[in-house]
């Protein structure tokens, strides 16, 4: 049996006086945990006392009476103040609310260390810290056979069994379940939930007491790459200590992780079939067949071309969006990432959020029927190059003002060889680079310095460079009209060359 408060109390050697809220002496202590932090409440889940040092008590008597009443709230056993020359009057308000509580308030002698009190708190829970063992090793075999198994649904119903209460994984950005998406917790407790999250801006302490709809539980941030938490709530006995439910939510990220260890394998088998979309290599009826297979009608989806995405965010999009039950392929291919997806506002939402504010998006036409790929992603890699200068760097092909003009590749075709013809065949002869100057010259809003600085040049050879493209092409970039016709081809070439 537990040690409870009054035994502490009766143990000379620690000499600890009952201040104030007696009612509460025959509690069970599981834990002493010593506290300077304002709000220490934030990492105790219940049954612990807490040990404060009295110079670090509020003096005020209202703040008091809130501090006492938090800790009350979080299911405290008691309060132990270790009384110090600088210790604030203890005032009338912080022990009438001590005895409203019936949370002992309990003084210690400056000359008793807190560490003589957690120790008998251990001693006392020796039978206690043995079946607190047993279990963690429970835990962590119903972890192990869940990866062994591939069973990762019922592992969490398993760990609740044993836990003696009800368990969910809940992604903290949706609310959903972290493993198959379903909701898994009552609707009213769950916006309880979410609204603690929200309150806390992501940066969650170490335990969250949630309250609401007829239930009450705990949640723990579990180390995961996406937020995700683990929540306890209608507990059968007293709830499990924070280190013990710490333990359950590290052992759910394994969970998590050999999870998206599938997802990848997911990932990889769609990332090969979009690859053969793009080279024109399934036939129609096989491609439309695979493509509905995985949920995707070519009716509503079109092709994404990111560039400058976060290698990072590439890793993570794809456990983002199949959380969210999102549709979807993914490949990268060089300096390109594709998605083929529904560009809902929410699905770009994500993808803007997992890819970074750096990446450039661009957007087809919808893809209408699967041997349209390699034309949509002719379309997205050109809507891409205009992203840059669009509001929130994405851009949908049919939006962008220049392609209006051209609405096939052999059109564009036509363009490039007309006003880029002579350069791309220098270039081609000579090993040069004059085509990647002129387009690094005009994104660099024709700045010399600029220029030679994204090309690693001198300013004079970007002079000698721009003084050579004029010749071959007959065009004078101090003219609007003929920088509009070069950067409309340089666009055009984009279109009928995307970069890999």
């Amino acid at each position: 049996m537990a040690v409870t408060v009054a035994d502490l109390v009766e143990m000379p050697h620690l000499r600890l006086q009952v201040a104030a809220g007696s009612a509460g002496l025959a509690a069970p202590v599981k834990w002493a945990h010593a506290s300077d932090l304002d709000t220490p409440w934030q990492w105790l889940v219940g049954g612990e006392l807490l040990m404060k040092n009295g110079r670090t008590m509020p003096s005020r008597g209202d703040d008091q009476q809130t501090f006492l009443v938090s800790l009350a709230d979080a299911e405290v056993t008691a309060l132990v103040i270790g009384l110090d020359p600088h210790t604030p009057d203890l005032t009338p308000a912080l022990l009438e609310a001590a005895d409203q509580a019936g949370l002992p308030l309990i003084l210690a002698p400056y000359s008793v260390a807190f560490a003589a009190i957690a120790r008998a708190v251990a001693d006392g829970n020796t039978s206690h810290e043995a079946q607190r063992l047993a279990l963690m090793e429970r835990v962590y075999n119903t972890v192990r056979n869940a990866v062994a198994s591939h069973d990762h649904t019922s592992a969490l119903s398993r760990l609740a069994r044993d836990m003696s209460c009800r368990l969910a994984l809940v992604d903290a950005e949706t609310g959903r379940d972290a493993i198959d998406g379903t909701p898994t917790i009552p609707p009213g407790f769950l916006d309880c939930l979410m609204a603690e999250i929200e309150r806390h801006d992501g940066s969650l302490p170490g335990v969250i007491h949630v309250s609401g709809d007829g239930h009450r539980g705990l949640a723990v941030q579990v180390p995961d790459d996406e937020p995700t938490v683990l929540v306890a709530y209608d507990f059968r006995l007293a709830p499990p200590d924070i280190g013990l439910l710490q333990h359950v939510a590290t052992a759910t990220a394994v969970v998590l992780t050999h999870r998206a260890m599938r997802r990848e394998h997911e990932r990889r088998i769609g990332a090969e079939l979009l690859s053969h979309l793009l080279d024109g290599r399934l036939a129609p009826d096989d491609a439309e067949y695979e493509l509905r297979t995985r949920g995707l009608k070519p009716s509503d989806v079109a092709l994404l071309a990111v560039r400058d995405a976060s290698a990072t965010g590439i890793q993570q999009l794809h456990v983002s969006l199949g959380r969210r039950d999102i549709s979807h392929l993914l490949l990268r291919r060089g300096a390109i990432f594709y998605a083929l997806l529904e560009p809902s506002e929410q699905t770009l939402a994500i993808v803007r959020k997992r890819l970074g504010p750096s990446a450039l998006i661009g957007i087809s036409d919808v893809l209408a029927t699967p041997e349209r790929a390699p034309a949509a992603a002719r379309e997205a890699v050109w809507a891409a190059g205009t992203a840059g200068a669009t509001m929130g760097r994405i851009s949908r092909y049919g939006d962008a003002t220049l392609l209006s003009v051209m609405r096939d590749a052999n059109e564009a075709q036509a363009v490039v060889d007309r006003v880029l013809g002579r350069l791309l065949r220098h270039d081609a002869e000579h090993g040069g680079a004059l085509v990647h100057t002129l387009d690094t010259f005009l994104s660099c809003q024709r700045s010399w310095k600029l220029t030679s600085q994204q090309l690693h040049i001198h300013r004079q050879s970007v002079v000698y460079r721009i003084a050579r493209i004029e010749e071959i092409t007959g065009r004078d970039l101090r003219q609007t009209a003929d920088i509009a016709e070069l950067w409309l081809a340089l666009r055009a070439r984009d279109l009928i060359t995307p970069a890999t």
